[in-house]
């Protein structure tokens, strides 16, 4: 920091003041539409022709070359000044309806600083998408510095605002929605898209160099890639190999990747080897792609002792030239490599060198596994990356069977339910005969093998891959624009089946063609046999009125700030939450709703969610749209169904701390939309409610999971 650096910062804000007022433009022609790419680290690292700067550069690459309908430009940040400028002229950003950005880079520091930039630019109706690498800083915070670590954390929150994420591999892409649905560290946006796209390779040899299962008698020589990290293994590697040069095996290992520390101890181990130079070799510093081939080529295998990865590029590239894999046996290691690729777990030196005399072996005698990895190219990747970002190259829904082929169309919405919906799935096509029908299995991006489950047990069901967490009635309506029977019955994944209950269901209906029915339920059990909630007697939803809804958050708010009082006051434990249910009695006839845990209703609009709620009132909406035309739901005898109420959602563990459950949040957020979008409250009672509210999630005790939502509360 020198004297001039206040006066940087001054200008910079004043620059991100001008550049905010001026960020629309409402001079662009219309049909001229652009993709903005964030390049900032890569133009500040522009030696660095390695990892992300690499990707980013490659991808790039291929979107200019690429015949799209937008014009790419290339955009950075700058260190004292806000908002994002173009590379080519340094101007400041303007963007107009239709562009979008695309966060291709990882700057950890300038996006968090650029929140409010994209904030509007996001709310103008312009995605914006950013391209995640790993979770390394989470995972594995040891291998990077204390700024990374305590920065990482803040940019997946500030980057999850906004449209969607898109990881480099399917673990990358697991590990970054399990993180982001965690209570911790819930996404911003619960509805954010995170997929993932596979890069590329600029090798594309892929002649195995003569390479084949023959025994190769000679010398072995080893490369492995990467920067001199500690999650990289190199330690254990550079032993265990100077114990296999020890018991004299004719056998040369090359290292590619520049040093971070300075002269760490892996650094100097290499150094003061006495192999070094003979059996042993280090390129110190970046390479050109050129170079890097040469040195593939002039190996006989490819080795990589990395204890975590985003995807590990060098692996695909090295099997392009048909080198055999030996990787450390970790889940992004087995995606890439497949059932083409030796595989080790030891932690320690000697383990390695036994596995690696293992694989000789295997190696001599023809038998070592030889890569099996389709190659990919960079062109492949930014066209993967342009079906996801761009509205114009978005796959289409593939057309569904006319309405009426079936029945009934059973619809099930599923976000890590993988065993429940097993279960469930699984009593639907035991117990449910003399009806056609056919299941629906809407998946919300689930990272609990749901997908892969239903693909391999159940190749029936049509499943959709939303890839996000659409919310409750989104996925339904996504199944619903497929479902092709006269009926559809709506079924949560906590759900089991002990009888017929679509046949039941569906004679029902056929049998009172002339009744004004709305909605058929059931009275749904506990597994223990007794009765659970099934519907609602008031058509106001889950209160009795809003005047009920407004003193419930009144009390609401009033006893957790004397929780907290006691707590913080006077030392008082918090107490646990008693989870009693208070019992239920059977009904049969109308109702205000039916729960949307069982809903069956005819194949039409009328079926349809409002997207507005993410979750719960979606059912309690559509239903009193129904009764307002004269169609009344109703709960019948015959049916009998399992219902694990809540097994899909978290819970709070002490009393207080169960308002911040998200799906308590949620159910708020959901009955303020409702009571407002019916004018069943009046604006100064909704006042008061929204206040009640948002004092209670903002409760010191629990307001680090809960205030990130009263934004939403005044939004809806």
């Amino acid at each position: 920091m020198d004297i001039f650096t206040p006066l940087r910062v001054l200008r910079g804000n004043i620059g991100g003041i001008l550049n905010l007022i001026f960020l629309i433009d409402k001079g662009r022609k219309q049909g001229d539409k652009r993709l903005f790419v964030d390049v900032t680290e890569t133009r500040r690292l522009s030696q660095q022709q390695t990892g992300v700067p690499r990707v980013t550069l490659s991808v790039l690459s291929q979107l200019k070359a690429m015949p799209l309908p937008y014009s790419i430009v290339e955009v950075y940040a700058r260190p004292h000044h806000e908002g994002f400028y173009t590379v080519d002229g340094g101007r400041p950003m303007k963007v107009a309806k239709g562009d979008v950005f695309f966060g291709l880079d990882l700057s950890k520091f300038l996006t968090q600083k650029n929140t409010h930039i994209l904030d509007k630019i996001h709310a103008l109706g312009v995605p914006v998408y950013f391209y995640v690498h790993d979770l390394i800083p989470i995972t594995h915070p040891e291998n990077c510095t204390k700024s990374v670590v305590r920065a990482f954390p803040r940019w997946l929150q500030a980057v999850s605002r906004y449209s969607g994420l898109i990881a480099n591999s399917r673990s990358t892409r697991d590990e970054f929605a399990s993180y982001l649905s965690s209570r911790r560290s819930r996404a911003y946006n619960e509805r954010i898209l995170i997929d993932y796209v596979y890069p590329g390779s600029a090798f594309n040899s892929l002649s195995f160099k003569g390479r084949t299962r023959a025994g190769h008698e000679g010398a072995v020589s080893f490369i492995a890639v990467g920067a001199m990290e500690k999650r990289k293994g190199y330690d254990q590697l550079l032993a265990a190999f100077s114990l296999l040069w020890d018991k004299g095996l004719e056998i040369s290992l090359t290292i590619v990747g520049p040093s971070y520390g300075r002269g760490g101890a892996v650094e100097q181990s290499i150094r003061s080897s006495p192999f070094y130079g003979k059996k042993l070799f280090w390129y110190d510093s970046y390479i050109e792609d050129k170079e890097l081939a040469r040195l593939y080529e002039g190996s006989d295998a490819y080795i990589s002792a990395s204890y975590a990865e985003g995807f590990g590029l060098p692996v695909t590239e090295a099997a392009g030239y048909g080198l055999p894999l030996l990787l450390r046996d970790i889940p992004v290691f087995r995606e890439v490599g497949g059932g083409g690729a030796f595989y080790f777990s030891s932690g320690t030196a000697e383990g390695l060198a036994l596995s690696i005399e293992g694989w000789m072996s295997l190696y001599r005698e023809g038998k070592a596994p030889l890569p099996c990895i389709s190659h990919r190219s960079w062109r492949d990747c930014a066209e993967d990356l342009c079906r996801i970002m761009l509205p114009e190259a978005k796959e289409p829904v593939p057309c569904a069977k006319p309405k009426g082929s079936c029945d009934v169309s059973i619809i099930i919405v599923n976000y890590n339910t993988c065993r429940l919906l097993y279960d469930c799935l699984e009593s639907i096509y035991k117990r449910t005969f003399g009806v056609t029908f056919e299941v629906l299995v809407s998946d919300n991006g689930s990272v609990d093998g749901s997908a892969e489950m239903v693909r391999a047990d159940f190749p029936a069901v049509i499943l959709l891959e939303n890839k996000a967490n659409l919310g409750f009635g989104a996925a339904n309506n996504r199944a619903l624009d497929r479902a092709s029977g006269k009926y559809v019955f709506y079924l949560n994944s906590d759900t089991v089946l002990l009888n017929n209950a679509v046949k039941i269901f569906y004679d029902y209906w056929e049998g009172h063609p002339g009744e004004f029915l709305g909605a058929l339920g059931c009275n749904l059990k506990w597994p223990d046999g007794r009765y659970c909630r099934s519907a609602g007697a008031s058509r106001n939803g889950r209160f009795d009125s809003a005047a009920a809804f407004v003193k419930n958050q009144r009390e609401l708010c009033f006893r957790s700030y004397k929780i907290a009082m006691r707590h913080y006051l006077f030392r008082k434990p918090l107490r646990l939450v008693e989870d009693m249910d208070p019992p239920v009695e059977k009904t049969v006839g109308p109702v205000g709703y039916v729960t949307g845990a069982d809903l069956f209703l005819l194949n039409d609009e009328r079926a349809r969610f409002d997207e507005g709620f993410f979750m719960y009132y979606e059912e309690v909406d559509l239903e009193y749209a129904l009764s307002g035309a004269g169609k009344l739901p109703c709960l019948i005898d015959g049916p009998e169904i399992v219902h694990l109420e809540g097994a899909s959602s978290d819970r709070g563990k002490y009393e207080i701390s169960d308002q911040a459950d998200f799906s308590k949040l949620q159910m708020y957020l959901s009955a303020h939309r409702f009571f407002r979008k019916h004018s069943l409250i009046s604006p100064v009672a909704s006042f008061f409610a929204r206040i009640y509210t948002a004092l209670l999630w903002l409760n010191p005790i629990i307001v680090k999971d809960t205030g990130r939502y009263v934004r939403k509360l005044f939004k809806e």
